[in-house]
């Protein structure tokens, strides 16, 4: 499945995008993300942000490049690299970059293993690896993927 299937059925069931990130503004974060001795944005992720700059669905929330207001709340969308300086402290995060979390999960790309992780947020435990962004989406949007 598509990534642009899997969102069209996202936006269907009222997940907020935003709008797409430019390519000159994914490279700076890229670049900023690099300095500070962490990895570039993966190449599915850059597709993803081309299409919307972060997403926040029913609990799941994949980074922007941008801060955006989220519609009806006082919360805003987090970014790649605020959200990456949170957790800079932590040694398993030098060879990956958190993109999104869910609940008490965090969503990490591995540069080293080139997959995606889903870890416990607080023990860091690997939950799940799954090897592309689209993997991933269909991991949390499956019962809405299913019916539709």
């Amino acid at each position: 499945m598509s990534i642009n299937t899997i969102l069209n059925t996202l936006y269907q069931n009222y997940a907020q995008f935003f709008s797409p990130a430019q390519m000159m503004d994914i490279q700076r974060t890229s670049i900023s993300l690099v300095k500070k001795g962490w990895i570039q944005i993966p190449s599915d992720y850059i597709q993803f942000l081309h299409i919307t700059d972060g997403l926040s669905w029913n609990g799941l929330e994949l980074f922007s490049i941008h801060e955006h207001e989220r519609r009806d709340s006082v919360f805003g969308q987090p970014t790649l690299l605020a959200y990456q300086m949170e957790y800079s402290l932590k040694q398993l995060f030098a060879k990956a970059l958190i993109v999104g979390r869910f609940c008490e999960e965090l969503i990490l790309y591995r540069s080293d293993l080139k997959e995606y992780h889903i870890v416990d947020r607080y023990t860091f435990d690997v939950i799940i690896k799954l090897p592309r962004l689209t993997d991933v989406l269909h991991f949390y949007a499956k019962p809405v993927l299913s019916s539709s």
